[in-house]
C-alpha cells in the first residue's frame, strides 16, 4: 500500500509553475475565442444594418463595416492598385476609386482585377466622373505587412497596401481613414468576393486544447513520477 506520494522537489517545482501556467494559457485563448465570435456576430449585426450616409457612419463609435451610400464626383483618372492580390489561385490587384461624396474624400475599393500577365497590370476600367453606390466602411484589424510600399509615379498608382498618407499626398486632398468596399450589385463592382479580416474563434479554440492538454499531461506525468518513487522506496 502507498502510505506517502514522494514526487521529489524538482519535479514538483515544475509542475507548480507550469500547470498553473498553462491553464491559464487556456483559459485566455477561450476567452479571445469567445471575444471573435462576439466581434464576427458584431460584423454580421452591423452589415445587416440599412444604409446610412456617410456622416451619419463617421459618428458611430465604431464605424467599421457599416453599410453607407455615397454619391459624388470621382477621380477615374487617379485609380489606385494594391497590388500581390490572390483569388482562386490567380494574381491580380484590388482597384480603389477615389471620390468626394458629402464633401469628403474616401476610396472606394471596386473589387479585384486579374492580371494579364505576371507582371503586366490589368488595363483601368472606364468609370464615370461622377458615381453613385452603395458599401461599407471597411479597416482590417491588423495592417498588411509588406517589405516596400514605394509610390509608383505614375497613374493607376501601384501599391502593396493601403497607405493613406502616402494617397492623400499623391492625390492632394485629406482622405476618411476606411475604404468603402463597393456592394457587388453595383455596375461598377469588379470581382467582390470580400474577405474580412478578422480571425475566427476556431484557432483560438485550438491553441486552448492544446494549452489545456499540456495541462493535463503535465499533471498525470506528475501523479505518476511519485507514485513511481513511493514503489521503488518501499
Amino acid at each position: 500500500m502507498l502510505r506517502h506520494f514522494r514526487p521529489g522537489w524538482p519535479i514538483t517545482l515544475f509542475a507548480g509553475v507550469f500547470i498553473p501556467l498553462f491553464v491559464g494559457l487556456g483559459i485566455w485563448q477561450t476567452l479571445r475565442a469567445q471575444e471573435k465570435q462576439a466581434l464576427l456576430a458584431q460584423v454580421a449585426l452591423t452589415q445587416a444594418q440599412a444604409p446610412t450616409s456617410l456622416a451619419m457612419a463617421l459618428a458611430l463609435e465604431d464605424p467599421n463595416f457599416q453599410p453607407v451610400t455615397l454619391e459624388g464626383p470621382s477621380k477615374p483618372e487617379q485609380l489606385i492598385y494594391l497590388d500581390n492580390r490572390v483569388r482562386d489561385g490567380i494574381p491580380g490587384v484590388e482597384v480603389l476609386l477615389p471620390m468626394n461624396s458629402e464633401s469628403r474624400w474616401v476610396l472606394v475599393n471596386l473589387g479585384f482585377m486579374a492580371k494579364p500577365g505576371r507582371i503586366e497590370l490589368p488595363p483601368a476600367p472606364v468609370l464615370p466622373q461622377r458615381v453613385s453606390l452603395q458599401g461599407y466602411l471597411y479597416r482590417p484589424d491588423k495592417p498588411r505587412v509588406v517589405l516596400d510600399n514605394t509610390v509608383t509615379p505614375a497613374w493607376p498608382l501601384l501599391l502593396q497596401r493601403l497607405d493613406f498618407e502616402q494617397i492623400e499626398q499623391a492625390l492632394g486632398v485629406e482622405l476618411v481613414p476606411y475604404q468603402v468596399r463597393i456592394d457587388p450589385q453595383s455596375g461598377l463592382a469588379q470581382q467582390t468576393d470580400w474577405v474580412v479580416s478578422v480571425s475566427g474563434p476556431e484557432r483560438h479554440q485550438g491553441y486552448a486544447v492544446q494549452w489545456f492538454a499540456m495541462a493535463l499531461a503535465l499533471t498525470i506525468l506528475y501523479g505518476w513520477v511519485g507514485i513511481r518513487r513511493e514503489q521503488h522506496a518501499a
